[in-house]
């Protein structure tokens, strides 16, 4: 696990690694299910099903990063793999593997090399 910027959610959080990612991604599966099973079971707005839908998975996280209370939704962004090279000029994650500039600063691929 390494602290990025993660330009989708706009600030500094832990990417993880494929290993890390492995043990999270199971219990991030079916939330939609999760969040209606929830309401159902709790008679609750959907705002407090996304909330508490996932505590398996909020605990993984918080085991694996240390960060508490993060919302599964903010999970699925922070895989590393999906991410490009860090850029040499602004030190930002490329926004995909396949990107050929960083949106950060403008900076050309070929030049990150």
């Amino acid at each position: 696990m390494n602290i990025e910027y993660c330009w989708r959610v706009g600030k500094e959080l832990p990417m993880l690694n494929e290993e890390e990612w492995s043990q999270l991604s199971p219990l991030l599966k079916d939330t939609i299910k999760k969040i209606k099973n929830y309401r159902a079971t709790h008679n609750c707005d959907i705002a407090t099903a996304r909330a508490n839908c996932c505590p398996e998975a909020t605990a993984k996280f918080e085991a694996l990063t240390g960060y508490k209370n993060m919302g599964y939704d903010v999970m699925f962004y922070l895989r590393r793999s999906s991410y490009g090279p860090k850029c040499k000029r602004c030190g930002k994650l490329f926004r995909t593997p396949k990107a050929k500039w960083c949106v950060g600063c403008g900076q050309a691929l070929e030049q990150n090399i």
